[in-house]
């Protein structure tokens, strides 16, 4: 079996199994949102996403978009259930509120609900479906993959630059910014759970001073910058060790911004929803239950923008990529 198909395959049967339980219980997409099926999807996205590149165009893009429609629904889910657990039991957050995320988080669900249905996971048919066409992709050798995927890097970096490069750095909005910059970072550390072993880090022993501020103890000693290996696997893409963990610091230290610039975001949207306050009116509302001493939207965005510029001045991800064999 081609390792391609082999990296599919392995998730899928993750996914199948799920998929399978949940049919024992009343409520399959909250049971498949609670026992995370989320992870499995974000795996085969990214593996849709870059072999789309590859061959098979045609294919590989409907597979990604069908494993981004149920990634996207599950991450609306999170969003709206995270907010709801951590809002629980502050009491400074009215009622109304927590009725609203109650709501929200009901209605994703019924729509998750509505998916896994039509599109046919319920029933098995698009699992069939998509594993008839991984019998007749082209798939190509392991050196030839390799050489697509250290392109396919080269490719994404680029586009990262541009993105950044476009903003000057001064940040303006949570979500289409700074979240949208956290996205296109994680895949670069997504890519390596998701291909098996084929990329793997190499550790370049003398570490300079610029890198050192980045290589925290919650860093290094995180589990998931312990990349899978596997001894099928002959030819690798290296990354640059030290710099693949800045790059994980970078996602982590962006991730802490956006997650309090949304909470501020999700309780504005609350209160316009709720309330049919304006934006200036629902932005006071939302600061006024957090509190004094919570940052404004404007530092948080100022804050990632600092973040942002230091580690593209530093040439981070340039730096990332350190061959193949």
């Amino acid at each position: 079996m081609k390792q391609g198909k082999a990296r599919f395959d392995y998730q899928l049967n993750k996914i199948n199994t799920l998929l399978s339980e949940s049919k024992n219980h009343e409520n399959s997409a909250l049971w498949l949102f609670l026992h995370d099926l989320r992870t499995p999807m974000f795996m085969l996205e990214s593996l849709s996403k870059m072999y789309a590149q590859f061959h098979n165009k045609a294919f590989f893009t409907e597979l990604n978009e069908r494993f981004k429609e149920v990634e996207d629904i599950l991450g609306a889910i999170d969003y709206y259930a995270a907010f709801l657990k951590e809002f629980d039991a502050d009491e400074k957050i009215p009622s109304t509120v927590k009725n609203y995320l109650e709501t929200k988080t009901r209605e994703k669900i019924t729509i998750f609900n509505e998916i896994l249905l039509k599109k046919g996971w319920n029933t098995g048919k698009t699992i069939n479906k998509i594993n008839e066409g991984l019998e007749i992709a082209k798939w190509q050798n392991q050196a030839e993959e390799i050489a697509n995927i250290e392109k396919y890097y080269y490719k994404q970096i680029k586009k990262i630059h541009e993105f950044v490069d476009k903003t000057t750095f001064d940040f303006v909005n949570v979500e289409s910014e700074v979240h949208e910059l956290r996205r296109k970072l994680r895949w670069l550390s997504i890519y390596p759970q998701a291909f098996q072993g084929a990329i793997q880090l190499h550790e370049v022993k003398v570490v300079s001073e610029q890198l050192k501020r980045y290589l925290t103890n919650e860093i290094v000693s995180s589990p998931f910058n312990k990349l899978p290996e596997s001894k099928d696997t002959k030819h690798h893409l290296f990354l640059e060790k030290n710099h693949f963990l800045a790059l994980s610091w970078m996602i982590s230290e962006l991730g802490k911004l956006k997650d309090k610039g949304l909470k501020i975001t999700c309780l504005k949207d609350a209160f316009q929803e709720i309330a049919f306050l304006k934006d200036e009116e629902a932005m006071h509302e939302a600061y006024r239950i957090l509190g004094s001493d919570y940052p404004k939207m404007e530092a948080l965005l100022k804050q990632a923008g600092i973040l942002a510029k230091d580690f593209f001045t530093e040439k981070i991800l340039d730096k990332l990529i350190w061959g193949v064999d």
